[in-house]
């Protein structure tokens, strides 16, 4: 099994810093609450991508209901870098539904989907998480606009940003004996949408 968490991107405030360090250091909202700042958000990874650094936080927040408690969020934040400067590209934050444990059956990974708006490359679609069993050695993603990318997480955590990708065609899950554990089809061929230049295409030896 595969959980899922879909997410928008989070634009709270424009975020411009002179290192990556002290981009990384800036608060986080909550899921849902832009004026909630999380607590306790501690830096988890981060990973490069073609134009920046791309970053995994985890910290606390309250769930928003009546009975409200706190609750374990995953968030990523995108910096890109122009020039001398690192620029905020993106940001979001989920609450996790999954974790491990060793008294019954878990998922393979918990992960979130989210995107910017824009034109060209200046959109994004980003792949986030956290794996849930020892089986895992490796995700895999295609995007819509045909780019696949692969997070080894070897530190228990992935991340994934494909610049000019509206959306997910599939995610692959891999053990280490490099075969396919779960595969996630998220856009059908039939669901593509043509009209912004990325489709998805049939999938072959589904499990």
């Amino acid at each position: 099994m595969i959980g899922l968490g879909l997410t928008t991107a989070g634009w709270t405030v424009a975020l411009v810093a002179a290192t990556p360090e002290e981009a990384l250091r800036r608060p986080f909202s909550c899921p849902g609450q832009p004026e909630v700042e999380a607590k306790n958000v501690q830096v988890l990874t981060t990973r490069k991508w073609s134009k920046g650094i791309l970053a995994l936080y985890r910290g606390n927040c309250l769930t928003g209901d009546k009975h409200s408690s706190d609750q374990q969020v995953l968030s990523y934040r995108v910096m890109k870098q122009i020039g001398m400067e690192w620029r905020l590209s993106s940001s979001g934050s989920r609450f996790t539904t999954a974790e491990k444990s060793k008294s019954k059956p878990v998922s393979l990974i918990d992960y979130g989907v989210g995107h910017t708006v824009g034109k060209g490359n200046d959109r994004q679609t980003i792949l986030y998480g956290q794996v849930l069993s020892p089986q895992v050695s490796a995700i895999e993603v295609t995007f819509n606009n045909g780019k696949s990318l692969r997070d080894e997480s070897p530190d228990g955590l992935f991340a994934l940003v494909a610049p000019g990708a509206t959306g997910i065609c599939d995610i692959r899950v891999f053990g280490y004996d490099n075969q396919i554990l779960q595969r996630n089809e998220l856009i059908s061929p039939q669901k593509s949408d043509p009209h912004d230049g990325n489709t998805c295409q049939a999938i072959s030896g589904q499990l």
